[in-house]
């Protein structure tokens, strides 16, 4: 890992931790608290409430139903005695009493006393307001319940009720809630002991709102008086035997309505039941510190990937969402089973980790662009420099072996005229000839290499892959030559004299790459089959011709291109005959006339490789008499003779050594 690698990691480890000292703090926690109350609403999946628990309430319509009787609120004890009674009646397991009862009754110690002698014997548990004095029930009442609990309960902060203490301190000793002591007076001491407490206690898993069954305190005091006066009650007592009672209140002006990730406003009896139920049955919520920090290491590493690896941004951001989808579905799928995974800390790892490698690649990206622009602004056209700058991957500076199209052309006597003209007129000649053929080849994608004097090198297929490069060099060539048609009529017209230019073409493999010096140094193709590109063009002058292509680019252009096949060569240091032929042009854009004179020719050329030379001459004579002057026929005219004189040995294959260069 390079230096500068390694300083991102570092900064991007800083960046992490930061980040997860930010998700602890006050306002990220109670952002991540916000999530959890939305995966309760959006994705809870728990078990089904216990059936054993049933929820009895003070609501509104108990305190009309009270009044009209002539009580008022609070209520005397005797009332709470009747919904004791009947409950008793009926067989419950426990009846809790989340209501207060530390003051005295304001209907005297006889209503006191009687409460106090109704409490006796049975399995009771009160509430306690907490550890302070006039906290706890009165001391008739204390002495006569089963158990105590306290009923005081802490917010988060940001004011929601997610759990529920299991224990608290009374005069330096520990004391049970109220759920907890709900627990014991069922039963549970095993679920009680087992049950987690983290963070300030027992996490909740809330069932969906109204999931308990619920009683108004007036349908039970109305059919505890039915059960008195010996008529039919309208709830049997029995409905709630074997249960566990929860006495609370639910009417709005009694104050005791409480948020939740369920409710917005929830007795806070049901935070409670819901204690009881997720401890009875071992169902809490738990909570996950270490998948947290293993998901927001793994955010990490994913924020940092997707920012460095991907080159695109819309790719690198796409694969950040990615990301963040599978984080958040990571921790909706672990509440679902009842863990509570941190959503914001990955989440805060991930963008903060994203946008830490973003900035860093794009600083270190944009250097390297500019970088690109500026080496192959002199190479390319505008567009391919743009894209190898998007895509800087596709490029292998130093060497790389590429499949190709070279195009060398030379200025056909160039020598000769260039001494005719003076410096600023051949100057001026030369960067119109030079501007014109330049242009055809970045307009068609491909890479000029280098001028040396009058002659213009020039490939496609580095340094960035090109589809059909054969065709597309055949195509550039043929416009060239037309460009250059029309420049040299305005030279003419100029005083400049006749401008002709020769091209040879060859496709195959060179090693392609900024060669030099670390001073100085050039973007460039070298090879065997560069070289031939060159000898090709040098070979337009044996010929007569002014574009000569190989077997190779006649082969891959395919059936794009008409040509003429000229002569079969082999190049000194090559052991294979190879086809070279003249580039006609387009097909379906071909004068029929040339085509039907390369066909002519290709059969005088044909009677020469079957050793009939004496008729190979006539037909090269007879193609001459017809279509004028052509320098290849005659010079396949001179070797017919010169065979005849000299035959060549049997295993002759029809080809010549190419000496011209």
């Amino acid at each position: 890992m390079g230096s500068s690698r390694r300083a991102l990691a570092a900064a991007l480890l800083l960046l992490g931790l930061a980040g997860a000292g930010l998700a602890r703090s006050e306002l990220l926690g109670a952002f991540e608290l916000k999530t959890l109350d939305w995966r309760f609403r959006r994705f809870a999946a728990p078990p089904p409430a216990d059936p054993g628990l049933t929820l009895v309430y003070v609501d509104q319509q108990s305190l009309d139903a009270v009044e009209k009787e002539g009580f008022y609120w609070p209520w005397p004890r005797g009332v709470y005695e009747g919904l004791l009674a009947f409950c008793n009646a009926g067989g419950a397991k426990a009846v809790v009493f989340d209501v207060l009862f530390n003051s005295p009754s304001p209907y005297g110690t006889p209503d006191d006393e009687a409460f106090a002698k109704a409490l006796k014997g049975t399995n009771t548990v009160l509430a306690t307001g907490g550890a302070g004095p006039g906290r706890l029930p009165h001391p008739l009442l204390r002495a006569a319940a089963g158990r105590l609990g306290d009923a005081s309960a802490r917010a988060d902060l940001d004011g929601v009720y997610r759990r529920v203490p299991l224990s608290s301190v009374r005069d330096g000793e520990p004391v049970p809630t109220l759920a907890a002591a709900a627990v014991l007076a069922a039963g549970g001491d095993r679920a009680l002991a087992e049950a987690p407490r983290q963070d300030g206690g027992l996490l909740l898993r809330f069932r969906p709102a109204n999931a308990y069954p619920t009683l108004p305190a007036a349908r039970l005091l109305q059919s505890w008086q039915a059960v008195q006066e010996g008529r039919k009650p309208d709830l049997d007592p029995s409905v709630l035997k074997g249960r566990i009672v929860l006495v609370g209140l639910s009417a709005p002006g009694l104050l005791d309505l409480r948020p939740t990730p369920v409710r917005a406003a929830a007795p806070g009896t049901e935070a409670v039941a819901t204690a009881v139920d997720n401890i009875l049955n071992g169902d809490f919520l738990r909570r996950a510190p270490g998948a947290s920090a293993l998901l927001s290491l793994l955010a990490l590493a994913a924020g940092a990937a997707s920012a460095l690896r991907l080159r695109q941004a819309w790719q690198a951001g796409l694969a950040a969402a990615g990301a963040s989808f599978l984080l958040a579905a990571a921790a909706v799928g672990a509440f679902r089973s009842g863990f509570w995974v941190d959503m914001v800390l990955p989440q805060l790892a991930l963008w903060s980790a994203f946008a830490g490698g973003s900035a860093w690649g794009y600083a270190v990206e944009g250097r390297k662009k500019r970088d690109i622009q500026k080496a192959f602004s002199l190479y390319l056209a505008p567009e391919m420099v743009a894209e190898i700058a998007a895509n800087p991957d596709a490029l292998a500076l130093g060497g790389k072996r590429c499949e190709l199209s070279c195009y060398f052309s030379d200025i056909e006597n160039f020598t000769n005229f260039s001494e005719k003209l003076t410096p600023e007129k051949l100057t001026a000649l030369m960067n119109r000839y030079l501007g014109e053929m330049t242009d055809t080849v970045l307009a068609s994608g491909g890479t000029l290499d280098k001028y040396i004097g009058d002659a213009v090198m020039a490939f496609w297929g580095a340094p960035l892959p090109h589809p059909g490069h054969a065709l597309t060099a055949c195509k550039a060539a043929l416009r060239n030559q037309e460009r250059l048609a029309v420049l040299r009529e305005t030279l003419v017209r100029e005083g400049y004299p006749v401008v002709k230019a020769r091209i040879g073409l060859n496709s195959g493999s060179a090693s392609v790459g900024n060669l030099g010096s670390p001073m100085r140094f050039s973007y460039t193709a070298l090879g065997d089959d560069v070289n031939l590109a060159s000898r090709l063009e040098g070979a337009n002058k044996l010929y007569g011709t002014y574009i000569l292509i190989s077997h190779a680019t006649r082969t891959q252009a395919g059936a794009g291109i008409e040509v003429r096949e000229l002569d079969l060569i082999k190049v000194k240091g090559k052991d294979r005959a190879s086809a070279v032929y003249e580039l006609l042009g387009l097909a379906g854009k071909t004068d029929p006339a040339l085509l039907a004179r390369a066909r002519r020719y290709e059969e005088a050329l044909a009677l020469c490789r079957a050793r009939k030379f004496s008729e190979s001459i006539a037909a090269f004579e007879s193609f001459i008499a017809e279509h004028g002057k052509d320098k290849a026929a005659l010079l396949y005219i001179d070797r017919c003779r010169t065979l005849l004189e000299s035959p060549p040995p049997e295993d002759w294959d029809g080809s010549f050594a190419l000496t011209e260069k």
